[in-house]
């Protein structure tokens, strides 16, 4: 397929930035028990022309509240630096151990758990929580490169512990993460991505926009249980019948990621409120889902959805 770039080993460490203002790279890398009992993600955002770093620490479950880590206003400083944030009471590191195959990400300092995940939305006022993670996400498929920009993702399997006011979790459960670098406008249009692993041993993932009639974008993979990874094409990933709740979180949708169909109902939201520098809003409704095929599989993973102002009039609602 024509515009795939070629990914290296040195990918996955900084880039260049180019000269726009909105040109960012980010590590996202998330993770989901398969009883959906606990899960979470990390994400690191560099925007080096604004001199600003974005770390998001959201650690979920069913029946457990959101606790986050949300800070937008580190700075960014140049080269291996910037893949270690840090700030009174907040530090964290993002290391590439072995390129594509081995990943871990130290973070600790002082949250917020939030009643109402939709608090996100509206000032993130909640009670204070003692945050520490140390995870490692070790790659269980092959790396996909996306076309047409730069990005890659890699389906993994995640171990370690999270600990919260100090109470610690083991976490032993598939996950997924990326590495993308580039203008990103988080303002312009409307996107949806999924990962998710079935209990037959099936891993998926895709991303696409999802403005009627003006399919942009469309790209994903299904990675069989004997390992084989097949590429879907864009009129093979379906994103339908998306319901949300009146803050636009997510209730449910249908999904299809080449022959993988699935509901996706959330069952851990943990969402953002982002702000662009010239006063745009988006509302990025991230959630922990279960999964289920019409053959009754059934499975867990992350799907998120991007809303700048004025296309959530699009949905419908619960």
């Amino acid at each position: 397929m024509s515009g795939r770039f070629e990914v290296t080993e040195a990918d996955e460490g900084r880039h260049a930035a180019g000269d726009e203002d909105l040109w960012g790279e980010s590590w996202y890398m998330d993770f989901a028990a398969v009883d959906a009992s606990y899960g979470g993600y990390v994400r690191l955002g560099l925007y080096p022309n604004l001199d600003r770093t974005w770390l998001w620490v959201h650690l979920t479950g069913e029946d457990r509240p959101l606790v986050l880590i949300r800070d937008h206003d580190l700075t960014c400083p140049e080269g291996p630096e910037g893949m270690t944030p840090s700030r009174d009471g907040l530090c964290a590191a993002i290391r590439v151990e072995e390129p594509f195959r081995r990943f871990r990400v130290v973070a600790e300092g002082t949250g917020v758990r939030l009643a109402d995940p939709s608090d996100t939305f509206h000032g993130e006022a909640g009670e204070e929580a003692a945050v520490a993670v140390d995870l490692v996400w070790e790659s269980r498929g092959p790396v996909f490169p996306y076309q047409m920009t730069t990005r890659y993702e890699i389906t993994c399997h995640i171990t370690g512990t999270i600990t919260i006011d100090g109470e610690t979790t083991a976490v032993d459960c598939p996950g997924q993460r990326d590495h993308s670098w580039g203008v990103r406008d988080w303002w312009m249009f409307p996107w949806n991505w999924t990962a998710g692993h079935l209990d037959d041993g099936t891993s998926f993932h895709a991303a696409r926009s999802i403005i009627p009639q003006l399919e942009l974008f469309a790209t994903g993979y299904t990675i069989t249980p004997e390992g084989a990874m097949v590429e879907a094409g864009p009129d093979d990933i379906v994103v339908a019948d998306v319901v949300t709740d009146d803050e636009t979180l997510p209730v449910s949708s249908r999904q299809r990621i080449g022959d993988v169909a699935f509901t996706s109902r959330p069952v851990g939201h943990a969402p953002v409120l982002l702000v662009a520098p010239d006063g745009r809003v988006a509302r990025f409704p991230r959630a922990m889902c279960r999964y289920e095929t019409p053959d009754g599989r059934r499975g867990t993973g992350w799907t998120e959805y991007n809303w700048p102002e004025g296309w959530p009039a699009l949905l419908h609602r619960a």
